[in-house]
């Protein structure tokens, strides 16, 4: 089933609550690259991450899929309330993950009855938004190379770690690449590895060993210039 305490809207619900939770959902596995849902699918169940990294992708009218999200162990996946259960994006595993589930009703019967559960659940969306909100600000009046070193600096706030390599860069313990990087800004390859290019000539950025290092001071300060 996995530890279910890893579940961030689970923080400080009633024990009853939680047994309901764990006795009345059901845990699997999700591989790299496999998809959990579509968009615009009918959704049965509540997703939450017990292990592992998925993204959230929306496909443009073009078909290019730019991702908006990567959500970590912990998070929820997919709203407790959605209209008409219906998706808004759909989701792929980034890497090999266990998925938690619980169908929509009981989780709402279960939500009905602890307040607390329903107000992390609240405040776990309002997070949510305010990314987007985020996003939306930094998708428009910047050029494509303050926006990639926008990203990198909140990629290395969320998954950066000292591995001792460089002075004053983090490794981004995450596996991203040109292509990946262009769907999460909306972009043509092409395009984003220049901008790349860019930010490691100024050492913004350093490649190493298929990995990317960011120097956090450097990206802030080329971003808000």
């Amino acid at each position: 089933m996995g530890n279910l305490s890893k579940i961030k809207v689970f923080e400080g619900i009633s024990k009853d609550s939680f047994e309901q939770i764990k006795n009345k959902g059901e845990s699997f596995t999700l591989d790299r690259n496999k998809c959990l849902y579509t968009d615009r699918q009918k959704l049965n169940y509540v997703y939450f991450l017990i292990t592992g990294k998925v993204t959230l992708l929306k496909q443009n009218e073009s078909g290019d899929s730019r991702v908006i999200f990567i959500l970590d162990e912990g998070d929820m996946i997919n709203q407790p309330i959605m209209r008409n259960n219906t998706s808004a994006v759909e989701c792929w595993g980034f890497e090999k993950s266990i998925i938690y589930r619980i169908e929509f009703s009981i989780f709402d019967d279960i939500m009905k009855n602890d307040y607390v559960l329903a107000r992390n659940c609240m405040e776990y969306m309002e997070k949510r938004i305010r990314r987007l909100y985020r996003q939306l600000k930094n998708s428009v009046s910047i050029n494509l190379d303050r926006k990639l070193a926008a990203k990198m600096y909140r990629l290395g706030l969320e998954y950066g770690i000292d591995d001792g390599k460089f002075d004053n860069f983090v490794l981004l313990d995450v596996g991203l690449s040109i292509t990946f990087l262009s769907k999460m800004l909306g972009c043509q390859r092409e395009s984003l590895s220049r901008a790349m290019k860019s930010l490691i000539q100024n050492k913004i950025v350093v490649y190493c060993e298929k990995s990317y290092y960011v120097n956090m001071e450097e990206a802030i300060k080329y971003f808000k210039q």
